[in-house]
Formats: structure tokens, sequence, C-alpha cells
């Protein structure tokens, strides 16, 4: 179909995008500034639908690297319209969220946007009914052991997902640390943890960090 929205010409093509036949008579002039627009959304679509970063994000990045003429940056639908209508595709795309803890993670969200690994941790617990999820990458993780203090609820550099807030679930993510410092030739630098209250981490603390002070937030 013709861009234009006064044109009623159709052209008919097969699955592979070959030309089949055209319905009408097309014969007006290019309007310069819808092709310029079409361009720049099918960019947009694109990058939306491929990544993560918000659609605000992409929309003001692409804008800035388009350019645009100032006819069609006044035809060029606004970022809340956009995003309402691109909002709806993007989901379409998004795995739905599972209802319990047995489901597969794409490998786009194992990675980093470097195609680094990203899941660190991938655990199940008691038989499939409880899993802990880790997110980190290794940059991450070597900022996380280098460092002497931690702030549990502050800027992260390990994405904990725990089925709940028991001692043994504490006690396996910790030793998942310990076998990944090892593993990196580092040792654990703690030396205080700043956390709200949690009954079941504390014991756990005591017996994995060796010298420490722990800071609660009530």
């Amino acid at each position: 179909m013709c861009s234009e929205s006064e044109c009623g010409v159709y052209i008919h093509t097969n699955t592979t995008d070959e030309f089949i036949c055209i319905n009408g008579n097309h014969n007006h002039s290019v309007n310069h500034d819808q092709l310029e627009t079409k361009l720049l959304r099918d960019k947009m679509k694109e990058r939306i639908l491929s990544e993560t970063i918000s659609i605000t994000k992409i929309y003001d990045e692409e804008i800035a690297k388009a350019n645009l003429s100032k006819g069609a940056a006044a035809i060029l639908s606004t970022v809340i319209e956009y995003r309402s209508n691109m909002s709806k595709a993007r989901r379409k795309n998004t795995p739905v969220i599972p209802s319990g803890v047995v489901f597969g993670i794409p490998e786009f969200y194992e990675q980093t946007l470097s195609c680094q690994r990203f899941l660190f941790m991938d655990l199940f617990m008691k038989r499939g009914q409880d899993r802990i999820l880790v997110f980190s990458s290794d940059q991450q993780l070597q900022l996380l052991f280098d460092s002497e203090i931690i702030f549990m609820n502050r800027l992260p550099v390990a994405f904990c997902l725990l089925p709940n807030k028991r001692g043994k679930t504490y006690f396996e993510l910790f030793e998942r640390l310990k076998e990944q410092t090892s593993s990196m030739g580092k040792q654990y630098k703690t030396k205080r943890i700043i956390t709200d209250f949690e009954p079941g981490l504390m014991p756990v603390v005591e017996q994995e960090v060796s010298v420490f002070t722990i800071t609660i937030f009530v």
C-alpha cells in the first residue's frame, strides 16, 4: 500500500516480497517528508523489538541521529504517541510472566549487550520447588569481591532473585559466590554490610565472613 493516505493503490507480493501485480495507477510524486519519517520509524521499531532499552531513549537517540527536515519533523509522531503504539508491539515479543519456577530463560536475557555472560547462577532447590537466579557480569562480580563495604539495597552489582529469606537460601547464595571468588583468584574483602533487618541473613554472614560489621536499617 502507498504511504500516502489518500492513495488507494496496492502492490501485491508473495511471501518472499516478489512483485505479483499492482492495483490501480500509481502516478503521483513522492512525499519526501513521509518517506523520511517512515524510514526513521522503521529504524526505531527494529531497535525496540530487538533491544531492552527504554522506548523513549531509543526515540531520542534516533531523532538526534536522523537530522530530519522541518517538514518531516512536523509530521513525526510525538514520543508519547509512538511509545504507546510500540509498547504493544514490544509486549508481543516479550516472554510472559511465569506462574511457577520451572521456565526457560531466553538466551537474549542470559547475556549482556556485548554478548558476555550475564546469568551467573541458576539453581534449583527442593526438587524444583524453589529456584535461585543471580544475574551479574564478570566485571560486576569483580567490583563486588573488591568492595570492603556492601550496600545490599543500593547500587546493585548482582541481581539476586531468591524464593525466600531463609538461612539455607542465603547459604547457597554465599557458597556459589565463594566458588566464583576462588575461580577468579579473588578473596573476600568485605568488612561491612549495610542491609535491612533479615534474621535469616545474619547467621550466614557471621559464618561466611570472618571479620565484619553489619549495619541494620529497621
